[in-house]
């Protein structure tokens, strides 16, 4: 994941001139970013800068922040019964956020929190979890009810599609839940939940085929994909695993996508992760999501620290 996702043109004018570098960051960040009381996040987005976007659950509020001071504020504010689960922040000023048991997809503008564009995807049963945005579409899972993938069209020159349009995955796969596109944005990389297993997506067809792991990553769900290095966090303990905590798993794939091996895993001894959802990349610092007990009402940003090289 980098939720912030760059053009491949701009992509490619910064490696021709051989400047390219990840954003600066300094282990001095806050190790620990609060919410506002009640806040029940699940996605987080780093976007311009030092600027990261987190959505509400309860209302479909989102929050905006600065990672390197702490500090934040609500840039959209609640409605009755709202809710954004997954959020990506892409390189034209828009947050891209998954409207949960709502069947529904927000488009808003990242500087003013103005609505840009609202899409009802689909009939319930539905759970719209994630969402990962290329130059040509924004992809959102469906963790219940079909199992499909939704996306919403867009232009060459950025315009978003009238409607969505709905992409049947083949071989089926239940529980879709945290998405990433590879840059040139011809592979999806998905995580089932339900499944704990991962695969790479046709983003034209739907084809699926299974990343097969050396080692199990449980529940995964929040992803960050960079290179070849898939972070996947763990949302555990849960009712199937209730004695488990869990992790963000460093996994590196192979070339072609088909395997991967589980190279680390992240966590803090200070601050052990609880049921963490949703994770993003700032440089070497991995934010993640982490989350009371269930019922609990404490929910804040983690800061960790990717593996040398990865």
């Amino acid at each position: 994941m980098r939720r912030f996702a760059w053009s491949i043109a701009a992509l490619a004018l910064v490696a021709a001139a051989l400047v390219a570098a990840p954003p600066a960051a300094s282990p001095n960040f806050p190790a620990r970013i609060d919410f506002p009381a009640g806040w029940r996040a699940e996605g987080i987005a780093v976007g311009r800068g030092h600027t990261f976007y987190a959505g509400n659950t309860a209302t479909g509020s989102i929050y905006t922040g600065d990672l390197r001071t702490g500090e934040g504020s609500v840039l959209v504010p609640g409605r009755a019964g709202g809710s954004v689960f997954g959020v990506f922040a892409d390189n034209r000023d828009r947050i891209f956020a998954a409207g949960g048991r709502n069947c529904d997809a927000l488009v808003y503008d990242a500087s003013t929190g103005a609505l840009i564009a609202h899409y009802t995807l689909t009939a319930p049963p539905c759970f719209i979890n994630d969402v990962s945005v290329t130059n040509s579409g924004a992809y959102f899972t469906n963790t219940a009810g079909r199992p499909v993938l939704f996306r919403i069209p867009i232009g060459p020159n950025g315009e978003l599609g009238a409607s969505s349009e709905t992409l049947t995955l083949t071989p089926p796969v239940a529980g879709g839940n945290g998405i990433e596109a590879t840059p040139d944005g011809k592979t999806l990389v998905m995580v089932s939940i339900t499944l704990s297993k991962f695969f790479t997506v046709d983003p034209e067809t739907g084809a699926t085929k299974e990343i097969v792991l050396d080692k199990p990553v449980l529940r995964g769900d929040g992803l960050i994909l960079q290179g070849k290095t898939l972070y996947a966090a763990e949302n555990l303990p849960s009712a199937a695993f209730p004695g488990l905590g869990g992790d963000v798993a460093v996994i590196e794939l192979s070339p072609d996508l088909s395997s991967g091996t589980v190279v680390a895993r992240l966590n803090s001894s200070d601050d052990p992760l609880v049921n963490p959802a949703t994770a993003d990349r700032f440089g070497q610092l991995i934010y993640v999501v982490r989350r009371n007990v269930p019922g609990g009402t404490t929910f804040y940003l983690t800061r960790l620290e990717a593996p040398n090289g990865a």
